[in-house]
């Protein structure tokens, strides 16, 4: 089956550009798509504050929860965290760790399952590790929202537990703890789409307000400055792709302007060892959203992928560069690996899928030799090529099957609800998503989920490409890159501005390393188009779906425009 592809801009060149505004182009360009944004936050967006941060004291069971803290402080209980393999859990576990040791409390312990030995979240093996080690407290971190079941064991050997998540609940799977999660029902807290890293951070703000108003740090050293742990908080945040707005967007300014400052600190503060290392090797000055998206954050998400997330652990709380620089090495190991491994499949689960759509409107991919860890990398890759909700599935343990799910324009947990009778598990996010099933029940399920994507996806309908904002090619100027910085840091739902360029006449392109084209439209303006060699289609015309940006090489700067979507038009 072939689905023409379109591209429409969200906002149309004529809703914007007047040839008689006082405003140069490039303001009126930087206004429209700040008038774009969700009206709740654009009059804080270019003002964000650290002083904005909501006070955490109307999270619903904040206070059941400070106080099982400080009580396991004071009295010095065993204390566990139980986090998750992806980096906001990672950056999470790091966070309580670094606050226990600035506390001087020694008597705690984390774990973070291992994917393929114990599955995602509080799983019954999961469960079983957290009994071993008999603590008195359990404190999940990106994760617990839905493990009622699972909870109710660990309790019952007297232990205390507090869930902080940022999941969605599922009300017959909700435990019964104190739980942090401002998407809980009647919770009050203002801003709901925090990270699991941004939870724990306003946990322990209210943590240290508390131990402020008891005297306790007149006795116990100096009080932490939090905004020191900024940069884990903007590393999870930005990994986990929560909407960059409000608090958020604070999280990842501030973050991302602590992480570059720690460049320039020396070694006196070795929270950032991992920082200085990471900075010398990738040859990083600074730090914005995208060094962390398509750098960092895949680095530490092949400790997970790939092996353990301790590893990824170990890399974020290295006490010193030396200790640091080996760990690197051993992540970048494990990065490339990842790397040639998710290229093998990505190619496989694409083949497979081009003989899928012949007649169904959603992908299931099934292949036994996929590595558990890459499925979601590769979903995510099929969603990209093809536009269809994408489902990648490989075997688990005892014919169970394991399954990463993405969309780009469709609920994939409102999906996988209606298929929810042939599930074992499922939870997540709108647009990515995990579950597990009997293998027996594949065939069934796949059948289920092809009829619900296509009563959500009319037949033959073009798959429209959604680009930012409309402009002309000769609008695209130095001027423009600059002020497009204003809107920094980019990331969900405050994407780097996707600008639509329609019918631009194209020379023949360069091919670079075989699989890269490279178009020279101007002796200082390029147009680059990652992996599109393969999927090139010849035309005299193209509309043009690119990004903006700089290109400095030996010297020489140019604007470059990279491709997200290109369609050849006669």
């Amino acid at each position: 089956m072939s689905f023409p592809v379109t591209i429409t801009p969200e906002i149309p060149i004529d809703d914007w550009y007047n040839n008689q505004s006082n405003l140069i182009i490039e303001d009126q360009i930087i206004n429209a798509i700040l008038n774009n944004l969700d009206s709740n936050y654009q009059k804080s967006f270019l003002q964000a504050s650290l002083a904005d941060i909501p006070n955490p004291s109307s999270m619903k069971d904040i206070e059941i929860a400070v106080e099982l803290f400080i009580q396991a402080i004071l009295q010095k209980k065993k204390v566990l965290v139980v986090g998750d393999y992806d980096v906001d859990g990672i950056t999470s576990t790091a966070l309580l760790i670094r606050m226990f040791r600035q506390l001087g409390f020694d008597r705690f312990e984390s774990f973070i399952p291992n994917r393929f030995l114990h599955g995602y979240g509080l799983t019954e093996k999961t469960v079983k590790v957290i009994q071993s080690a008999n603590p008195e407290l359990v404190i999940t971190v990106d994760n617990g929202i839905t493990a009622r079941n699972e909870i109710e064991q660990i309790k019952q050997s007297g232990t205390d537990v507090i869930v902080t998540d940022h999941h969605l609940p599922q009300d017959s799977m909700t435990p019964e703890c104190a739980i942090l999660n401002p998407k809980q029902e009647s919770c009050q807290y203002p801003f709901e789409e925090l990270s699991g890293v941004g939870v724990v951070f306003m946990f322990l703000v209210a943590v240290r307000t508390r131990l402020r108003e008891m005297g306790f740090w007149l006795n116990n050293g100096k009080e932490p400055n939090l905004a020191e742990h900024l940069d884990l908080v903007a590393l999870g945040t930005i990994a986990d792709q929560v909407p960059l707005l409000g608090l958020n967007r604070i999280f990842a300014k501030f973050g991302l302007n602590r992480m570059t400052k720690s460049l320039h600190e020396g070694k006196s503060n070795s929270f950032y060892s991992y920082l200085r290392v990471f900075a010398e090797k990738t040859s990083t000055k600074s730090f914005n959203s995208e060094s962390i998206a398509f750098n960092l954050a895949p680095l530490l998400n092949a400790t997970g992928r790939m092996k353990d997330a301790e590893e990824g652990l170990n890399f974020l709380l290295s006490d010193n560069d030396q200790v640091a620089d080996s760990r690197y090495q051993y992540l970048e190991r494990l990065n490339q690996k990842r790397r040639k491994k998710q290229q093998i499949m990505t190619k496989k689960a694409q083949q497979q899928a081009e003989d899928l759509l012949n007649d169904d409107m959603g992908i299931v991919i099934y292949n036994e030799s996929f590595h558990e860890g890459l499925i979601g990398v590769v979903a995510s890759r099929l969603v990209d090529q093809f536009y269809f909700p994408s489902i990648v599935v490989t075997d688990g343990e005892n014919g169970i099957l394991k399954a990463s799910c993405r969309s780009k324009n469709q609920n994939i947990i409102k999906i996988l609800s209606r298929c929810d009778d042939l599930l074992l598990q499922y939870g997540g996010h709108a647009n990515a998503a995990g579950c597990s099933l009997k293998k027996e029940n594949l065939e069934e399920f796949h059948q289920k989920y092809t009829d619900v994507c296509a009563e959500l996806i009319p037949k033959n309908s073009p798959q429209a490409v959604q680009a930012g904002i409309e402009v002309k090619l000769d609008m695209m100027t130095f001027s423009l890159i600059d002020k497009l910085k204003i809107l920094e840091p980019y990331g969900h739902k405050n994407r780097k501005p996707v600008f639509y360029v329609s019918r631009v006449k194209l020379p023949v392109p360069t091919t670079m390393t075989g699989k890269h084209l490279k178009w020279v439209l101007e002796p200082d303006l390029e147009l680059i188009h990652w992996n599109g060699a393969d999927t090139h289609k010849h035309g005299n015309y193209y509309d043009l779906a690119v990004t903006l940006g700089e290109n400095n090489f030996r010297g020489e700067k140019k604007r470059q425009m990279i491709v997200n979507s290109m369609v050849a038009r006669n």
